[in-house]
């Protein structure tokens, strides 16, 4: 019997064009919970991002995986943070200043600290995606649970994998995944959605038998094939997309 829902958000859960999930998407939250059945989202996303997207519906919302799995949140409370070496994170600040249209963006609080770029490159390439990112010297001794490098795009942005290749080459504690075209996800190396889907179900005092997940794209994919009642969504064509050179690269 199915105990524990999972699922990623953007175009798994909520369409990634809409601001909000649907009043139908909210009222099926609902019917689980008054089943009897645990609800949680698992994204890259943080937990700010998910109030605004469940309308402050909290309900929805306190159980929840955030940061592709490096914050558990169980009924309310935070229950796990997995942090990033900061040693890793200042190599990936070299690797990445040699990228023109690439920075390395740091999550703290509501900000988004971008590292590795000019002011010019942020606004050639379209690096700040949003209004509170700001540019940064380097990395600080902050402890940081989620980053990721930023995209850019236009004339002279190398190819995304040759990138993650040259990172994984320095910054062998880290994973990266694709959540969309204009990131790289770093995830911990040997972390992601499947250890945090993982760690809640124990919490919760359930086996990964009463858990049924669904995503869409390859920062989903350890948490879909790790947990036995799983659903690809028919719009994950995203899974077919990686080239063989990203494929090795990863």
């Amino acid at each position: 019997m199915i105990k524990l829902v999972v699922t990623d958000i953007d175009d798994t859960f909520v369409s990634v064009t809409r601001e909000h999930a649907t009043e139908h998407a909210l009222e099926s939250v609902h019917a689980l919970q008054d089943a009897g059945v645990h609800f949680s989202v698992v994204t890259g996303r943080r937990m700010s991002a998910i109030k605004k997207l469940f309308c402050e519906d909290d309900a929805c919302y306190q159980t929840a995986i955030t940061s592709n799995g490096q914050r558990i949140y169980a009924d309310g409370q935070l229950i796990h943070t997995q942090y990033h070496s900061h040693d890793a994170l200042v190599r990936a600040a070299e690797v990445i200043s040699h990228y023109e249209g690439y920075a390395l963006g740091l999550y703290k609080g509501h900000e988004v600290e971008l590292v590795s770029c000019t002011a010019e490159e942020v606004e050639k390439y379209g690096l700040a995606f949003w209004n509170k990112a700001h540019l940064v010297d380097g990395v600080s001794d902050h402890p940081y649970y989620k980053a990721n490098i930023r995209v850019g795009h236009g004339p002279g942005v190398a190819p995304r994998f040759e990138v993650r290749q040259a990172l994984g080459a320095a910054c062998p504690e880290f994973m990266m995944v694709y959540p969309g075209p204009n990131y790289i996800d770093l995830i911990p190396a040997g972390w992601g959605k499947d250890s945090a889907v993982c760690l809640l179900a124990q919490y919760l005092g359930l086996e990964f038998e009463e858990v049924a997940a669904f995503g869409d794209e390859e920062n989903d994919l350890n948490m879909l094939y790790s947990v036995p009642n799983s659903v690809a969504v028919a719009n994950a064509e995203g899974f077919a997309k990686f080239d063989e050179a990203e494929v090795i690269a990863g």
